[in-house]
């Protein structure tokens, strides 16, 4: 992925952030262009991004549970697909998730 384009040819370049480098906010790191092979600086910053999901379960409407995938299958745990609250599986879930394992197994 191209993070940025060299100020003096504008030739798009990829920025090194092996073992976490350049990702420090209000500095000015340097790097040098692999194109034109002038160096410059660039400063880093960073953006969160929030998106909204419906979650009818949390207004008046009822979760969405699934049986979470793990190991082993006797720590599964039932997962709403909406809002992510976790609860332990009833007795019956818990024996349909057993099955279903048994079933995959052979």
């Amino acid at each position: 992925m191209r993070n940025l384009n060299c100020p003096y040819c504008g030739k798009p370049q990829d920025v090194n952030h092996d073992d976490g480098e350049n990702y420090e906010e209000d500095t000015k790191h340097q790097m040098e262009c692999c194109d034109c092979g002038k160096s410059f600086v660039f400063y880093t910053t960073i953006m969160y991004l929030y998106e909204g999901i419906k979650a009818d379960c949390l207004n008046d409407g009822k979760h969405d549970y699934k049986p979470t995938t793990t190991h082993p299958v006797q720590f599964t745990k039932m997962e709403c697909s909406m809002c992510g609250d976790q609860r332990n599986p009833t007795e019956a879930e818990m024996l349909e998730i057993m099955k279903a394992d048994e079933r995959r197994g052979k």
